[in-house]
């Protein structure tokens, strides 16, 4: 028995001391909030230095130095940065933190603790019952003047927003500083502008919004049932529709599709729903129609509003069917629910919004955004489709968004889309400097960019630091280090093509949304449920419930928008993915889908996105503890990337089928260097696989059963 005991014991200690500090790996060093510092932020954002030999870290929040009362906590974070999805209370609080290696062997000890302050305002202006748009802004503008701040509606009230509104957002407000605006569950109704936003933030930081209900009337979309079909001519779309109605409007029906500028000038799309699956989409290929408003023609004389629509040259009709749900977003010139430029430090916390003209939570150039205890929900049992495209979208940001115990249901796009934007090549001054269209253009001195043909689907090796950046004429001149190699800048042929999806790009890898947090969130959207082009951060522990595309995709998009590039230092962890992947951008792919792009053309300045037979630029990707259910092709593709792991993930099945033709394989590697492919369960899918593992193009790579 003792020697038993002893040991472990005699094993850790040798352990500890190695370092000579009493433990192998070095305790972790605090960064923010600075050690004494106060702030009026309840859900902060700790961040700590990176550890040396640590791979992951466990952080504890409490209010007292002791650590016996712990209010927040967490463990086996992959990146150096947490965010308390509760809010912490007022009065100070300690946060420490300890490092491990990568198979938790060897564990620090805990740092040094830092203390926060939690501070609350000590002005507040209420804004009564009922009050009008203009009051809000009145209101609104003397906390702005006196922050730090609380603009608090009534509880419960109800807030009409109608006259007063011009331009795309009902509040439009910037340089807000230490704003808290608590809602206190208000109902937030913008009437009679289905083209309007609510809210737009500018140039601001330390702002908090929570606890609102934001709905429109009418709405930004429209349902109609399918009540006949006619595909006697397969190029041409014909089919018969019927206005549905939907509860607590105005007008019991959902707007109508002709003669109602208010709508069609807004006209974006539309596409089939799963009428068992509120919230998702029809199981087909197809996942938008282009149905166009002078498509439409009226039945006269009908109690409910009956149209049919005609579209010669589709071949969509072979999707329709009698009983199906047909639905037309607005999306054209329109605003977001929340949109925020420039601005560091946001919380939106515990908002539902039943509706949006776009997407919710979007961040353009911006920095540690987060969206906690939110959802994008479906009101009633009359309602299918909630915003009218992505739940959570950031554009450059430097550190990404932290979203967590939110629910995105019913999204007419991506539940998660984190990227930055190609900047064009116009012209090669020399090779230290370039001239770089306006578009898109975020580099600043000290940022770090990379080199992007689409043509080829290569990235140039090199990492290039600016030097200056200055405006000449209309467009933009960089100069940067080190010098563009000979042969790589003698390749550099396609720049200033009027397609500009043709030339090479400039993509910032410095604005790259590093550290971002998607954990314990629920997807059911038209679309993928989280994209992302970033690095150094987390999809773990969500459930992704019949995504029209792809759940998870790490994947650039080369043919149009120019979203991208590649991720590095990505895990992909202990996620629940339900028939996902279904519609078109699931050819080929995998449930989990990661790959680099290029543009392959099919005719005259014609292009789509293919696989790069070269890059091999995504890195240190791990896709860990997954459960898939019904992938609809591929489980799992890793294409393009180095040094990645795919382990014990369980794919099954209770369907006898899969959703779309071909082959199809539970794991799918290509053009790869260095993939680990361990000990990943297939016997709970009982449809019959063409290949569990299929590998093509690849090196070094490791497979254990």
């Amino acid at each position: 028995m003792k020697r038993t005991i002893l040991l472990p014991v005699v094993v850790s200690l040798m352990c500890c001391f190695i370092s000579g500090t009493g433990y192998a790996i070095n305790a972790p060093v605090l960064s923010t909030p600075a050690n004494g510092s106060t702030g009026y932020v309840k859900n902060a954002t700790f961040t700590w230095q990176t550890v040396t030999d640590g791979f992951s870290y466990d952080i504890q929040v409490a209010t007292d130095t002791a650590f016996t009362n712990i209010i927040a906590s967490r463990i086996d974070l992959y990146i150096t940065r947490f965010v308390p999805v509760d809010r912490l209370p007022a009065g100070s609080v300690y946060w420490r933190v300890k490092a491990k290696n990568e198979d938790g062997t060897d564990i620090s000890a805990w740092s040094a603790y830092f203390t926060y302050v939690v501070a609350n305002p000590s002005r507040i202006y209420t804004i009564p019952a009922g009050a009008s748009l203009q009051a809000i802004k009145d209101t609104m503008r003397k906390a702005i003047m006196n922050t730090p701040a609380v603009l608090a509606f009534t509880a419960n009230a109800t807030y009409e927003l109608d006259a007063g509104i011009s331009g795309l957002f009902a509040i439009d407000t910037a340089n807000v500083n230490d704003l808290v605006i608590e809602g206190n569950n208000a109902n937030i109704i913008i009437k009679n502008h289905l083209q309007t936003g609510f809210l737009r933030l500018q140039n601001s930081n330390r702002v908090t919004v929570r606890r609102l209900k934001v709905d429109w009337d009418p709405l930004p979309h429209s349902l109609l049932d399918v009540i006949k079909v006619n595909n006697s001519d397969s190029n041409t779309l014909n089919v018969n529709v019927r206005l549905r109605t939907v509860n607590g409007k105005a007008s019991p029906f959902y707007p109508a599709i002709y003669n109602n500028p208010a709508f069609t000038n807004y006209w974006s799309w539309a596409y089939l729903l799963d009428t068992a699956d509120r919230g998702s989409l029809k199981k087909v290929e197809i996942n938008v129609l282009g149905i166009n408003p002078a498509d439409v023609t009226p039945f006269v004389c009908k109690d409910t509003p009956e149209y049919n629509i005609y579209h010669p040259g589709s071949k969509s009709g072979k999707y329709f069917a009698v009983g199906d749900v047909l639905s037309i977003v607005c999306r054209n010139n329109v605003g977001s629910f929340i949109s925020t430029r420039n601005c560091t430090d946001l919380v939106f916390d515990s908002i539902i919004n039943y509706a949006s003209p776009i997407g919710c939570y979007y961040s353009y150039e911006g920095s540690d955004m987060k969206v906690l205890n939110c959802e994008s929900a479906l009101k009633d049992a009359s309602r299918f489709v909630s915003a009218n495209a992505d739940g959570v979208h950031c554009r450059a940001n430097t550190i990404g968004p932290w979203i967590e115990n939110s629910s995105f249901i019913g999204n007419a796009d991506d539940g998660v889309a984190l990227y930055n934007k190609g900047m064009f090549v116009k012209s090669i001054v020399n090779d230290t400097a370039l001239i770089i269209l306006s578009d898109f253009m975020n580099l600043k001195k000290g940022h770090i960019f990379r080199i992007f043909t689409p043509k080829t689907g290569k990235i140039m090796s090199s990492n290039f630091t600016v030097d200056t950046v200055y405006l000449q004429g209309s467009n933009y001149h960089v100069k940067f280090t080190p010098a563009i190699p000979a042969a790589d800048l003698d390749s550099m042929k396609d720049i200033g093509n009027a397609d500009l999806q043709q030339n090479v790009q400039l993509y910032n890898a410095t604005l790259r949304n590093e550290k971002f947090m998607v954990y314990n969130n629920r997807f059911t959207v038209r679309g993928r449920g989280s994209i992302i082009r970033a690095a150094k951060g987390m999809v773990y522990g969500n459930r992704f419930y019949n995504c029209s595309s792809p759940a998870i995709g790490l994947y650039n998009e080369a043919e149009e928008w120019t979203n991208g590039l590649y991720s590095r230092d990505i895990w992909i962890l202990n996620n629940d993915i339900r028939s996902c992947g279904f519609d078109n951008l699931g050819a080929d792919a995998g449930a989990i889908n990661v790959r680099l792009n290029k543009i392959d053309s099919v005719g005259v300045n014609q292009f789509v996105d293919v696989m790069s037979p070269y890059s091999r630029d995504h890195a240190n990707i791990y896709i860990k503890n997954n459960t898939i259910l019904n992938f609809a092709q591929h489980g799992i593709s890793l294409f393009n990337a180095a040094n990645c792991t795919i382990q014990n993930n369980v794919f099954t099945s209770n369907t006898g089928s899969f959703l779309r033709n071909g082959n199809h394989y539970g794991i799918y590697i290509n053009t790869t260097y260095g993939v680990s492919i361990k000990t990943n369960n297939f016997s709970g899918d009982t449809r019959t696989i063409t290949q569990q593992i299929q590998r093509v193009n690849d090196t070094a790579t490791v497979v254990v059963p």
